[in-house]
């Protein structure tokens, strides 16, 4: 007998609700924490409990104010910086469908403004709007970033600062111990680690690498004024030091040129761990294209990765052999394998859906702050303070 038919026989009866919809006694016959085939329920009271400490509470240690932002179906972001990169995030946030932005901050009135009327969200150029908001993405220019994330922390935002921190190690240092202290998240706007061809060869790698080779190069950035250095070689620093997994600093060995103008252009390092892996990496604003390519090879496989084409291609050697004759040859069998790189998204939106986990308390905080410091400290050897 087909029992998906019972409907059609009039045997079809309504399931009764586990969860009474009124406080009292249960539904007669129906105990409270049971449900009616004899199949156990969690009891209310539980869920209740287990919900409230999923909102309010956070990885981080103790209860915060991460767990407090997702009260809501879909938290208020406020973006302080209507330039470039903060017109890309802003474009993101209103997209994403899973968060809210609510106001856009920016000294320069007409250009927020006209942001902001596009995205249909409030405008201010006072930082102090940002009180409104659940948490903050800052995009400002970099020499800014210190002193506006210290003040932002004290208001106790969530914080998601655009790369690097700041270009000086003990300023970025004293806001990661702000974040700390205060028990507010703070993420760095890595967005490289969101790529699908470095998520995708990060979960192939089955083996410490041997080699690691990046390249970033680009066309001159008019009116910059940060240097390369902090500008696109911390990319592939950071991007290096979660492919080595080493454990300990490497050792820098590095140069550098201005090509000419006040700030540094063109910068290559190289870098030594622990694990015996080298590091070599090369970043240049005087490139006449854009390059984002890397290499990384281990004892039994060379992955190489290209971040704009999203593509990963790995070749496994397999045997080779001299050919002898009149004019003797060399050949070589190598495996090519181009494995599929799932595209969940483009990057800029993956972090910001990694930063909404990291304020729900989904993801840990004190991890978060962890991976923060590491590329700055290397990217500081390369280039010290002045």
């Amino acid at each position: 007998m087909d029992r998906g038919c019972g409907r059609l026989r009039g045997r079809h009866r309504p399931r009764q609700a586990t969860v009474p919809a009124r406080r009292g006694r249960p539904p007669r016959g129906l105990h409270r924490n049971r449900r009616p085939h004899g199949r156990a329920a969690r009891p209310v009271v539980a869920l209740a409990r287990r919900r409230r400490h999923r909102l309010r509470g956070s990885r981080c240690g103790r209860a915060t104010r991460c767990g407090d932002v997702m009260g809501r179906a879909s938290p208020r972001l406020a973006l302080i910086g209507a330039g470039a990169m903060g017109s890309n995030h802003a474009r993101v946030i209103a997209e994403s469908g899973s968060a809210q932005l609510g106001v856009i901050i920016d000294t320069d009135a007409a250009r927020g403004t006209a942001l902001a009327e596009q995205l249909g969200c409030a405008f201010s150029v006072e930082l102090d709007a940002a009180r409104t908001c659940d948490a903050v993405v800052l995009a400002t220019p970099t020499r800014l970033h210190a002193q506006q994330a210290i003040a932002l922390l004290a208001l106790g935002k969530p914080l998601l600062v655009e790369k690097p921190l700041t270009p000086q190690i003990d300023e970025s240092r004293t806001l990661v111990d702000e974040s700390r202290r205060r028990d507010v998240p703070l993420m760095c706007g890595f967005v490289e680690r969101f790529n699908p061809a470095v998520t995708t060869v990060r979960s192939m790698l089955d083996e410490t690498p041997v080699h690691i080779v990046g390249l970033r190069h680009s066309p001159r950035t008019p009116r910059t004024t940060l240097s390369v250095v902090f500008d696109l070689l911390i990319h592939e620093i950071d991007l290096a030091l979660r492919y080595a997994s080493s454990p300990s600093h490497p050792r820098v060995v590095s140069s550098a040129a201005t090509t000419g103008l006040d700030v540094t252009e063109v910068a290559d390092c190289i870098l030594s761990f622990d694990t015996g892996c080298i590091a070599t990496l090369s970043a240049s604003r005087a490139s006449q294209r854009k390059v984002r390519s890397q290499i990384i090879e281990t004892g039994h496989a060379l992955y190489e990765v290209d971040l704009l084409r999203q593509d990963v291609t790995v070749f496994r050697h397999r045997a080779q052999e001299l050919i002898g004759g009149a004019l003797p040859s060399y050949r070589a069998e190598t495996v090519v394998d181009i494995p599929f790189v799932r595209h969940g998204g483009e990057p800029l939106l993956l972090q910001l859906r990694h930063f909404l986990l990291l304020i729900d308390g989904t993801v840990d905080c004190e991890s978060e702050r962890d991976s923060i410091l590491p590329p700055h400290e290397v990217a500081a050897a390369v280039e010290p303070p002045r």
